[in-house]
């Protein structure tokens, strides 16, 4: 907020722009008076509006700018929203193609049909109570029942 000096101040008998080391000589040549290019002007450091009687500063307001920001950002997320949509579909797409492509190759190439290998009665041998078992699992706890020397004794 202050002065601010818009124009130069000329020499009134060369026409330069007069400063410090400003040296004329005029000579016999016609003096004029300095004058002032441009004039000073009074202007306001928050508005830069030149300042007078009735002035009220206004400071611009951001609103059009983050108005504007604001409207950027959703047409990106909107943007983005549908890029995330058309790539989920895709994906659908192609996992409902090869599942119907293993489905086809399924039906054209049936598995071959075998059938289960035959398996015996599964049994624990502590819990059989048969000592004359033919399993080789209870044949073994029984033998080694026969032989500890604790209080079960084999029976």
């Amino acid at each position: 907020m202050g002065l601010k000096w818009q124009g130069v101040v000329r020499c009134g008998a060369c026409g330069k722009p007069r400063g410090l080391t400003h040296l004329c000589n005029p000579g016999k040549r016609r003096r004029r008076r300095s004058t002032l290019q441009r004039p000073v002007r009074w202007e306001c450091g928050s508005c830069r509006k030149p300042r007078g009687l009735v002035h009220t500063c206004a400071p611009k307001s951001d609103f059009k700018a983050r108005k504007r920001k604001a409207a950027t950002r959703k047409r990106q997320a909107d943007r983005k929203a549908r890029r995330q949509a058309v790539a989920e579909r895709r994906r659908a797409r192609r996992k409902q193609a090869a599942a119907e492509r293993r489905a086809r190759a399924r039906a054209r190439k049936p598995a071959p049909k075998r059938s289960p290998r035959p398996r015996g009665e599964s049994h624990e041998p502590g819990t059989c109570g048969d000592r004359d078992c033919p399993k080789f699992g209870c044949k073994s706890y029984w033998q080694g029942m026969a032989d500890c020397p604790g209080p079960h004794d084999g029976g």
